[in-house]
């Protein structure tokens, strides 16, 4: 077998597909993306200049997504119901469904032991955790986090000059209502942090914050780069992560970051109420993450930023991998062993 075909519906997939790419052009594996759309704010073809661009300096062959059943090797799709349906129409070849963050916890009973060869989780622990168990899993780890760029690099990428700085994932619209975002910004802004609010393009930051941060020196930033991801590159430019019950927990905890986090997520979201309320709860449990209300006082927060951004957390975060996803590198390399 010589190609490892690759589903592209999200631009967001690319930080799961990239570095199984150039583990299998270090093998002379072919790679090829079978792009289709999605109407999404990251659908592919909104960026067709880029994956072009990607694919020349990386040797990927690109086809649409009509063409994905004359893959011939192994073929890696999405977890989303799209992705599966087009998993259940291609019955020659081997098919992988990578986990995108905990959306497995609302898809992987409905679909994935129905339709893929395996599944690629983050760690048995997850799989057991959310009773996802029946489908042949892989605990290979994850291959968004087989990515390598220094400090310098992610600065230049994202015009900063320094590490000061304060990560702050932007609430989605939905919740911004829970928290008083002005407070909290001037409170950082006192505390001496530059602000980089990270959101995505369908909760864009409402114009008022914007002009807050950009008469402070900060910035607020949606997906510059898709790969290695904006979030990821501002993660190793950032002493500190505040958080409202996002799933870049995960991240922070693969990429060493403390956070302060502020529990508003409802329980019932979409018209139904969610049996897991903030998924990767577990991982709020360690000494690298202070959870504070949203009527902190100004000496709550930065006290916990104190802490956070002195304390040596190392082992914390090693623990909390070990316990709950991996802590172990070349992902990749490990995947494609098991499936080549």
């Amino acid at each position: 077998m010589s190609e490892v075909g690759f589903v592209l519906r999200e631009m967001t997939h690319l930080r799961y597909w990239m570095p199984l790419v150039l583990e299998g052009n270090s093998r002379g594996l072919k790679s090829v993306f079978y792009i289709a759309p999605s109407q999404k704010y990251n659908c592919p073809f909104l960026y067709r200049d880029k994956i072009k661009d990607l694919a020349k300096k990386h040797n990927i062959e690109i086809r649409s997504i009509g063409e994905v059943k004359k893959c011939t090797g192994v073929l890696f799709s999405s977890e989303n119901r799209w992705g599966i349906e087009i998993l259940k129409k291609i019955p020659s070849t081997k098919k992988v469904v990578c986990t995108y963050q905990t959306d497995f916890v609302e898809s992987y009973n409905n679909f994935y032991k129905e339709v893929a060869d395996y599944i690629l989780m983050p760690s048995e622990f997850c799989a057991k955790y959310y009773s996802c168990t029946e489908g042949n899993n892989l605990y290979l780890g994850i291959p968004k986090y087989d990515v390598s760029f220094t400090e310098a690099e992610a600065l230049k990428n994202n015009k900063l000059q320094d590490t000061n700085n304060v990560l702050l994932i932007w609430p989605k619209n939905r919740d911004l209502g829970r928290v008083n975002m002005e407070r909290l910004l001037k409170l950082l802004l006192k505390s001496g942090f530059r602000v980089l609010a990270k959101t995505r393009g369908k909760d864009p930051i409402p114009r008022k914050y914007k002009e807050m941060l950009k008469k402070s020196g900060g910035r607020h930033l949606e997906d510059r780069s898709w790969f290695p991801h904006t979030t990821q590159e501002l993660l190793e430019v950032s002493k500190l992560v505040i958080n409202f019950g996002s799933t870049t927990v995960e991240e922070c905890v693969m990429h060493n970051v403390p956070l302060i986090n502020f529990d508003i997520k409802p329980s019932v979201r979409n018209g139904n109420k969610k049996r897991f309320r903030v998924t990767h709860d577990y991982l709020y449990d360690y000494d690298y993450c202070i959870q504070l209300k949203t009527d902190f006082t100004p000496g709550q927060l930065q006290a916990a930023a104190t802490y956070l951004t002195s304390a040596d957390l190392t082992e914390e975060f090693k623990r909390a991998r070990q316990n709950h996803l991996f802590d172990h590198k070349e992902s990749c390399k490990r995947i494609l062993d098991m499936l080549i």
